[in-house]
């Protein structure tokens, strides 16, 4: 059960996009589908208890109302401040009676690095899938052009991607570097793979979604909209916003605050260069894959 908990809410997230096979009724029929067999698997494989699964059902019935059927414009900003402290509370692990598998327990890769420990976070991976639920649709209008020329979808991550991605990558593991965190150190785990998945779909899904989708690019509507420049709003929201990204990694201690912030700098450009959530996911995920396989992992002992 607890397999088919989290392959169901993989392929509601990797149905979401698919809107000739996914869309009916003006709703995402196939992605909520999976998200319910997510949902039933993980109620009966006693990761989520009753109060816990029907707060699922909320934030993703919020959601699916945000994104696809019709609201009044007063009542979105309300709407929008639920599913953000909903998507919040899940993601720091608030909510009661839900038990993440642990898959990794203190484990050290390297002689001079801390102990690592990995979870399967249901709550986490759940709070992203209802945030790209409810952001989705607008994923999609902004993605029909950019700076008024109309591009292709493979032309669109490109441009996401590049230069941002490679400048955050050398830019951020040299500061690391430079402030003790980390070292060279090549290696292949053997749990490469539940890495993978619980990184990219439970954790750097919900983090993007909630930091460049439901921050930065209102952040930056709400400026431009107030009379200041494009460039100079885009910026403002993308430095605000890394600044929260880097306060929200506190537990790392202040080096590994400065060492965040500088990467969600990454991030934001490469969201805002696109105006698309996956490539922001795409550039956190590709960072902290290199992260883990060529150097220390998480970080150095002090």
């Amino acid at each position: 059960m607890m397999i088919l908990a989290f392959a169901a809410l993989a392929l509601a997230l990797f149905s979401l996009p698919l809107r000739r096979l996914n869309v009916a009724m003006g709703i995402p029929v196939f992605s909520l589908l999976f998200a319910t067999l997510a949902l039933l698997g993980a109620f009966f494989a006693a990761i989520l208890s009753l109060p816990t699964l029907l707060l699922c059902v909320v934030g993703a019935s919020l959601a699916l109302w945000l994104g696809y059927l019709p609201t009044l414009p007063s009542w979105k900003p309300l709407g929008s401040l639920l599913l953000a402290l909903l998507a919040l509370t899940a993601a720091l692990h608030w909510w009661p009676g839900i038990q993440n598998p642990l898959l990794l327990s203190a484990q050290q890769l390297t002689a001079d690095a801390i102990p690592y420990t990995l979870y399967a976070n249901f709550d986490k991976g759940w709070a992203g899938y209802c945030l790209l639920l409810a952001l989705w649709p607008t994923q999609l209008a902004i993605s029909r052009s950019a700076h008024g020329v109309v591009v292709s979808y493979w032309q669109t991550l490109w441009r996401g991607l590049w230069p941002a991605w490679p400048v955050t990558v050398l830019l951020a593991l040299a500061l690391a570097s430079m402030l003790g965190l980390i070292k060279l150190a090549p290696k292949w785990p053997d749990f490469l793979l539940l890495f993978v998945f619980c990184n990219l779909l439970l954790t750097c899904v919900a983090e993007e979604a909630f930091f460049r989708g439901l921050l930065q690019r209102p952040l930056q509507q709400h400026l431009a909209a107030r009379g200041i420049h494009t460039t100079t709003a885009a910026w403002l929201a993308i430095v605000t916003v890394s600044v929260l990204f880097g306060v929200a990694h506190f537990a790392g201690g202040w080096a590994y605050v400065l060492v965040a912030t500088l990467a969600s700098l990454g991030y934001g450009w490469a969201y805002q260069r696109s105006g698309r959530l996956e490539v922001a996911i795409l550039a956190h995920f590709g960072l902290n894959l290199l992260h883990l396989t060529l150097f220390t992992y998480p970080m150095l002992i002090k």
